[in-house]
């Protein structure tokens, strides 16, 4: 029997869903995750955090098991159709990394 994989969310149900209750963010940046490792750094300083803890981020599979590590309380990864939406509870900043 084929199995068909679910069909991911989009950015804007995501977070409509996650904020549900209070407002939701007023600006979601969009980078591709390729220039923020390039840079060495994005909106939210993820890739820098992570390089300070010497966790290996190449590409946006990395950047989701870094963010959801069960030992990542104030970061929270999601995969959405146009790539990986993080979320920093800390703040309820977000950001979106793409290819």
């Amino acid at each position: 029997m084929n199995q068909l994989s679910p069909q991911l969310e989009t950015l804007e149900a995501l977070v409509r869903r996650h904020a549900a209750g209070r407002d939701l963010p007023r600006h979601v940046p969009r980078l591709h995750l390729a220039d923020a490792l390039a840079r060495g750094d994005d909106p939210l300083h993820l890739i820098q955090y992570f390089s300070d803890l010497d966790v290996k981020i190449a590409n946006l599979e990395d950047l989701l098991a870094a963010c959801n590590d069960p030992g990542e309380e104030e970061i929270q990864a999601f995969r959405v159709e146009e790539g990986i939406l993080v979320y920093l509870a800390v703040d309820g900043q977000w950001a979106l990394f793409t290819r």
